[in-house]
Order: C-alpha cells, then sequence, then structure tokens
C-alpha cells in the first residue's frame, strides 16, 4: 500500500514574474509555509497571463501524484489580464457561475468605500463583478485585504486545489488565515539541520556527500555557498529526525567543523 500524497505544488501566475518585473515573494514565502506544516512544497511553476499556459499548468499539478496541496496564485483580479478564474474552470471541467458569497464580499467593500467618498456609487462595475464569476463548486475563503476571495476546490481524496489573489499582503492573509489553519491538518514537518563550514571549497564536499547519500538515502543533503558570509552551508533533511541526527554525525566524521 502507498502513502497518500503529501506534498504542494505551486503555479504562479503573471506576466509580471515571467517577464523579471516582479519577484515571485509569494511562492518563496508558501514553501517555507508548507514545508513547516508538513506538505513540502514539491515544485514551483510560473506560468504568464495565457489562458492555455494557466490551463496546462493546473493540469500537470492536479495530475501529480506528490501533490496534495495545489496553489494557484495571480490573475484574479478586475482586468483583462487576469484570465486564472475562466482557466482554472476550464482545467477543472467546471463552469463559470456568479458566486452569491464572493459577490457579497465584492459589494460590502464598495458600499465601504462610498460611504468614505472614494466612488460614486454603490453599483458594482462590470470589472468589479467578474471576480465573482468563480468556477463552480468553490469553498469561498475570506479576504480582508481585499476584494477578490480566496477559493478552494475538493480533488480527488484528501486534495485540495486553491486560487488565490496574488497581491502579496491578501496572498498572505488568506493563506495564513484560512488555508493553513484550516486545509494543513496532520502533516509531519521535515528535520532540517545545518552545518557551517568557514572558508571551505565546495568541490573538497562531493566525496563526503556521496558517502552520506549512500549510507542515509531516506535524507537529502545539499550544499550551499554563501559568497557573503564565505560559508557553504550544508543542509540535511529528513523526517526521521534520529537520521538526520545521524547523518549530521556522520558528516562531522568525514568533515569536522574547522576550530574557531
Amino acid at each position: 500500500m502507498t502513502d497518500p500524497p503529501a506534498g504542494t505544488v505551486i503555479v504562479a501566475v503573471g506576466d509580471e514574474l515571467v517577464g523579471g518585473f516582479t519577484l515571485d515573494t509569494n511562492s518563496h514565502w508558501l514553501a517555507q509555509q508548507v514545508r513547516e506544516a508538513g506538505f513540502a512544497c514539491e515544485r514551483i511553476e510560473v506560468v504568464g497571463d495565457r489562458e492555455e499556459a494557466i490551463v496546462a499548468a493546473v493540469r500537470r499539478a492536479v495530475a501529480d501524484p506528490r501533490a496534495a496541496r495545489v496553489f494557484v496564485c495571480g490573475g484574479v483580479g478586475p482586468t483583462t489580464d487576469d484570465r486564472t478564474l475562466q482557466a482554472v474552470a476550464a482545467a477543472l471541467g467546471r463552469p463559470l457561475a456568479v458566486n452569491q458569497e464572493a459577490r457579497a464580499h465584492i459589494q460590502g467593500i464598495i458600499e465601504r468605500m462610498h460611504a468614505a467618498g472614494w466612488v460614486p456609487t454603490t453599483e458594482l462595475s462590470e470589472a468589479n463583478a467578474r471576480m465573482a464569476q468563480v468556477p463552480e463548486g468553490a469553498t469561498v475563503l475570506h479576504n480582508r485585504r481585499g476584494m477578490a476571495s480566496g477559493l478552494a476546490y475538493p480533488l480527488d481524496g484528501d486534495r485540495w486545489l486553491f486560487v488565490l489573489p496574488g497581491v502579496p499582503r491578501e496572498f498572505q492573509a488568506i493563506a495564513g488565515e484560512e488555508v493553513l489553519p484550516r486545509f494543513f491538518l496532520g502533516g509531519a514537518a521535515p528535520t532540517v539541520r545545518e552545518l557551517r563550514y568557514g572558508y571551505a571549497i565546495e568541490a573538497e564536499f562531493f566525496e563526503p556527500m556521496r558517502v552520506l547519500e549512500r549510507e542515509f538515502p531516506d535524507v537529502s543533503v545539499g550544499s550551499y555557498p554563501q559568497t557573503e558570509t564565505r560559508q557553504l552551508v550544508l543542509r540535511l533533511r529528513g523526517g526521521d529526525p534520529t537520521r538526520v541526527d545521524a547523518a549530521v554525525a556522520r558528516l562531522l566524521e568525514l568533515r569536522p567543523l574547522p576550530e574557531e
């Protein structure tokens, strides 16, 4: 019997990302959060604002046997280049329909903006109303920082797909307050250990790392040169703390830390 999937795939959407205009801080932040929740990120895919590209990326993510959680981030706003909602609908084979909960959320914000004198009417514009046209079957996730609601869709088994706005403060609020506490329960965070070698030559760790890969196949080992501090970080990660600690001890046998 195989273990159920327990990983996360992130699909980040936006021409500003693939064009190099905006740094994808959302994926960086989310990868940290899901690792600590025990659903480590398996892959991050970045695509532009083309419907066919988004559809293909979502389908790849949903089909990934390792993915228990899938995030689609960005492209859910009010303008014509926001194409994520219709792309997700196509990828999941669900029709677009007005979600009354999402629409009421937008309406409430417009009414508060009107009361403050920021907009001339309480009527929803066509642009704002289109954010409530979402793939059917959504669990709406509250966005206290913006108009576009977060959305959650059940997949097969205990698997979920989330659609979140790309504005970082909205994205982090929904993910941190709605998604992680509700949909990321029961995961086991991996054990991570680091050793830092000052003024070390990375190539000299080839053989010690090969030994660790052979003796501890269940522990991942990576080397990461830090040019600013002139250190070489060896990071070991695995599901069993005793095995990770044993791998650290073995590495210290092979390459002791230099005395300060």
